[in-house]
This record gives C-alpha cells, structure tokens and sequence, in this order.
C-alpha cells in the first residue's frame, strides 16, 4: 500500500463505520457512543468521553452490578489497605481459633499476601482475599459460592448487591451450622467481624 492510498482507506473505513446500523446489544445512546472510530488525523482509534457519574461504590471506577440503595464507603488506596488488613488480621485469628479449638486437627487456615484459606473437610474450602483494585474483599464459599464486600458507611464489610449481607455474619453463620453438625461450638467466640 502507498503512503498516498493509507489516507483513502481510513476514508472508507470511517464512511463504512458510521454507516453502518449500530448492533442491537447497546441498550443505550451512551453505550454506543464509546465505540472506537477511526479518525483521518492517525491511524490510531479515539473513544468518546463519558458523561462523569458519581457512584455510591467504593471502588475507583465504580461497579455497574451495585444494587439500589447499598451504600459504599469511598476510600483511598491507604484507608482501603488500612481497613482490609486490619479486617483480614482479625478474621485470621478468629478462624484460628476455630480450627485448634473445634476442627479435631483436620481444619486448617493459612494467610499469606491478602489471600486466606480455610479449608473445613468434609465441607469445602474457602477463599477470601483482597481486592485492592476494587477496593474489596472477594469471598469463595462452598455454601454460597462467590461473593463481593465493600466497606459500608458504618465501617462493615457488606455485599455489593444483596442487602443486609455482611462478610462476618454471613461466615460466622456457616461457620456455625458446620459446628451445629458436630454437636459443638457453643463456646466459639466467632469470627470477630462486625
């Protein structure tokens, strides 16, 4: 291709593309808008700019899967690590003293890097760990499956779509039922989570 046809097939290209009828998977104006146009200046692409909305999510560029009405903290980088490993500290210890008081030398949980694991025989194993880009703490539970807490207002680690889900009350209550199946755990202090 000559240097004096690359500014013709641009041409074509952006005719091409604004012409064509936008896809029927854009719900909105908005959406459609973001999509990459060739300009006649470079051979790069160029996104429209987005209209600013404040959301209500602690985390840096928001979380389109929030829920009416959860409201979220929001935090810097250094608040947000504050918090979590403090947080993820005392979870670690209540969780420790589950396993040497009521897991009979088969329950184990480890912490290492901002990810912990608690692995219950004949239940499952969890996975919780740190989401800094977020700013959250991602759950894997064998009985809820995954789930995502952000800080609250109050300070509590709550799920970002389901009201009324705390990361502490929702562990410490499965936690108990594996207790309940055993005929123990009356004396376990819980979690240590709000």
């Amino acid at each position: 291709m000559s240097v004096r046809t690359a500014p013709r097939l641009l041409l074509r290209a952006q005719r091409a593309l604004a012409t064509r009828p936008i896809a029927a998977s854009f719900s909105t104006a908005s959406r459609a808008a973001t999509l990459a146009r060739p300009t006649l200046a470079s051979t790069s692409f160029s996104v429209a700019a987005r209209p600013q909305t404040r959301s209500t999510s602690s985390t840096p560029h928001g979380d389109p899967g929030l829920a009416p009405g959860i409201e979220f903290r929001d935090l810097t980088d250094a608040e947000y690590h504050d918090i979590a490993d403090k947080d993820m500290d005392i979870l670690h210890e209540g969780l420790e003293v589950l396993c040497e008081d009521f897991g009979n030398g088969q329950w184990e949980v480890e912490y290492s890097s901002g990810v912990m694991t608690l692995i219950v025989p004949p239940h499952g194993t969890y996975v919780i760990n740190k989401q800094p880009p977020n700013h959250q703490i991602w759950v894997s539970s064998p009985i809820s499956g995954p789930q995502r807490f952000s800080v609250a207002p109050s300070g509590t680690w709550v799920h970002h779509r389901r009201e009324g889900v705390q990361l502490g009350a929702l562990l410490e209550g499965e936690l108990r039922e594996f207790l309940k199946d055993n005929g123990e755990g009356q004396d376990w202090e819980g979690v240590g989570l709000k």
